[in-house]
């Protein structure tokens, strides 16, 4: 029962109440014992200066114990004194391929190599494995136990309006699920001989350092998934492409670090995350994670298409130059051997498949450039979900699942 006056008006507890609020407004009274003692000389204190004991504050470690937020300031380890423009997971260009063209010295190819073309016209998928498939699908996508709250949906005529919160499987462990139902597919594809020299890595980080018209960039990067071998994947021809008879684009006004943050805290050295003495150190095919709320613009409008494709072009280029550093050394700028890596971006529904060279780690070279070959994105399916109770899948496209057993077995 609620507690109002009228009701305590017949209870003890009005009057404990109000007997507080009377007593809480009376005044001490000076007793004059105080001034007594300062009369006869002796002198009082706070008990509190007497019975604590004033210690210097001292910090202690204890394991499992949670360590205090470190200081954004010139206290922090990682602090340089020079500030340097730091691209990570969350960031997109501006200018989106044509700024990371640009930037890296990069060329693009709007198709894949001629061999894996081929190759794929050659790939046909069983019946059986297609089924399964689609059953994977379902099961990733739909039937999944996790239950969070998704992301915020907003309605683009109406940007102050956000809809109400649902729960579902969230982004991430969507785009994890997916692929690795991709990934066990195809090594059933593949086979015992592809899949000894295949192995998968997770949540890698790479870090290099570029400098590049006396500017510090820095490609903080992350590969959700990662595929390594124990022979790398063979670099194309420069001869039949021909990467200096294409043009790079002139972003002229803008400069090409153009919506990269600068920050003063940074880890400027280069990291490759697997032993070079490691057998299957070789990196061999990037999954990347691309979600609406992985990826923001600095201006806050939505990312586009173009912004998500240069996002992959830079994660493969960081991919490639961390492993030729650690390969050929930190100086290193033509590289003896190109380093081929392909990637697979996807957000669970869109599968964007491309392949990167790095032929020259100068990114200002006249002489020799880099090479980017892409697909069109591909659409796994149109509906993936309950509909009237029923789990339903439609339009699934079994395009998705050749391409990518042809990238898992190059």
């Amino acid at each position: 029962m609620r507690l109002t006056n009228t009701l305590l008006r017949q209870h003890i507890g009005f009057y404990f109440k109000k007997h507080w609020l009377q007593q809480g407004k009376r005044v001490p009274n000076s007793t004059g014992a105080e001034e007594e003692l300062a009369a006869r000389g002796v002198v009082v204190v706070e008990p509190s200066e007497i019975l604590k004991e004033q210690r210097p504050r001292e910090n202690f470690h204890i394991p499992g114990m949670v360590p205090p937020p470190v200081a954004f300031d010139e206290s922090h380890p990682l602090w340089q004194s020079e500030p340097a423009y730091v691209y990570g997971d969350t960031n997109v260009l501006l200018e989106g391929v044509r700024q990371a063209q640009s930037l890296l010295n990069t060329v693009v190819f709007d198709d894949l190599p001629l061999k894996m073309e081929e190759k794929l016209d050659q790939t046909k998928i069983a019946t059986q494995l297609d089924r399964s498939m689609q059953q994977a699908v379902l099961s990733a996508l739909v039937f999944d136990t996790e239950q969070v709250k998704t992301a915020i949906v907003k309605v683009p005529d109406r940007p102050a309006y956000k809809l109400p919160r649902t729960f579902g499987i969230s982004e991430g462990r969507r785009n994890q699920l997916i692929l690795s139902k991709l990934v066990t597919h195809c090594e059933r594809f593949a086979g015992r001989s592809v899949n000894a020299n295949r192995k998968v890595v997770f949540n890698a980080r790479f870090l290099v350092p570029v400098v590049k018209e006396n500017e510090r960039i820095l490609l903080d990067t992350k590969a959700e998934s990662m595929i390594i071998s124990q022979e790398p994947v063979k670099p194309l021809d420069t001869a039949i492409y021909r990467p200096m008879d294409l043009e790079l684009p002139n972003l002229f006004p803008l400069k090409e670090t153009v919506s990269i943050p600068v920050q003063n805290i940074y880890d400027w050295r280069n990291d490759y995350p697997i032993s070079r003495n490691y057998k299957l150190s070789h990196p061999h095919t990037i999954l990347l994670h691309c979600s609406p709320s992985d990826v923001k613009n600095a201006t806050e409008l939505p990312v586009s298409r173009d912004q998500i494709e240069g996002r992959t072009m830079v994660k493969a280029f960081a991919v490639a130059a961390a492993r030729a550093r650690q390969m050929y050394g930190e100086d290193v700028k033509k590289l003896p051997n190109p380093i081929t890596v392909q990637a697979v971006q996807t957000d669970s529904k869109m599968f964007h498949f491309s392949v990167y060279q790095l032929n020259t780690l100068d990114l200002a070279s006249s002489t020799d450039r880099n090479m980017w070959f892409r697909k069109a994105p591909l659409e796994l399916y149109s509906q993936c979900g309950y509909v009237v109770g029923k789990p339903t899948l439609d339009n699934y496209n079994k395009d998705v699942l050749r391409h990518f057993a042809v990238f898992y077995s190059n």
